[in-house]
C-alpha cells in the first residue's frame, strides 16, 4: 500500500465527508522517538486511559514483555482523562525514567 501525503489524505478524507483522526496541535507538538536496538532489559512505561478493558489489556501486554524480554522494570500509570492526550507531567515522568512507552485504548 502505499501511503497519501499529508495534503492529499486530507482531500481524499474530506471528499469523503470524514474528518482525519489527528489532533493538529499534538501531532505538532510530539516527535517519535528513535527506534531502540532492542527491548530486552530496559525499562518499560504502560500507560493506561483509565478504562478497565485497557487496563486489563495494557497488564497482559507488560507481563508478556517481561516475560519475553526480561525488562528491568515496568512502570505503570494513568493519564486523567481517557479522551486528552497525558498531561505534561506524566509525559515527562515517563520520558525521564522509561527507555519506551505502550498505550493502549479498549473499552
Amino acid at each position: 500500500m502505499v501511503s497519501a501525503s499529508g495534503s492529499d489524505l486530507n482531500t481524499r478524507l474530506s471528499e469523503m465527508g470524514l474528518m482525519s483522526p489527528i489532533d493538529p496541535t499534538a501531532y505538532s507538538r510530539w516527535t517519535p522517538a528513535p527506534r531502540l536496538d532492542s527491548i530486552h532489559g530496559k525499562v518499560g512505561g504502560f500507560l493506561g486511559n483509565r478504562k478497565a478493558n485497557a487496563s486489563l489489556l495494557l497488564r497482559g501486554v507488560k507481563e508478556l514483555m517481561h516475560k519475553d524480554f526480561e525488562l528491568r522494570d515496568g512502570i505503570e500509570v494513568d493519564k486523567y482523562v481517557y479522551s486528552r492526550p497525558a498531561a505534561d507531567d506524566i509525559v515527562d515522568d515517563l520520558v525521564a525514567k522509561c527507555d519506551f512507552v505502550v498505550t493502549c485504548i479498549a473499552d
